[in-house]
């Protein structure tokens, strides 16, 4: 029996990692005045922190993806929500539009968030950084 998928579940797993991935920014926010104090136990209690928000993010990325089950269909219907381009896709239904609006959003969060892990990084790490001297 072919199964659908539950699009408006796909949006509220959006919208709760969304909101995981603004916490992250907030608690980066927190990482970067801990280091700039040079403060190493409030460092490692935000990093902590950071990693938990990060690890449910990514619980609510899979759970979205299982939503799809084994059917062909939902699974390309999901597919095309999720790795479409947001900035190109306007969707056919009201949470449709949501998915996109929240991926667009989710995006430009996760960009700066790159930009300050790549400060952070060379900061603590210099030529060591994952980023090192190229442009990652």
């Amino acid at each position: 029996m072919a199964q659908t998928l539950d699009v408006a579940k796909v949006m509220i797993l959006l919208q709760r990692r969304y909101n995981f991935i603004c916490e992250i920014r907030k608690i980066t926010k927190d990482l970067e005045d801990a280091l700039a104090r040079n403060d190493e136990v409030s460092t490692g209690m935000v990093l902590q922190m950071r990693a938990d928000e990060m690890a449910k993010a990514d619980d609510c990325t899979d759970e979205i993806w299982n939503l799809a089950g084994t059917d062909k269909e939902a699974q390309m219907k999901l597919r095309l929500l999720m790795v479409s381009d947001p900035q190109e896709m306007v969707g056919e239904s009201a949470e449709e539009k949501k998915i996109y609006e929240i991926r667009r959003k989710t995006r430009e969060i996760i960009e700066e968030l790159r930009t300050v892990d790549k400060r952070l990084s060379r900061k603590l790490t210099g030529e060591r950084s994952y980023y090192g001297t190229k442009n990652r």
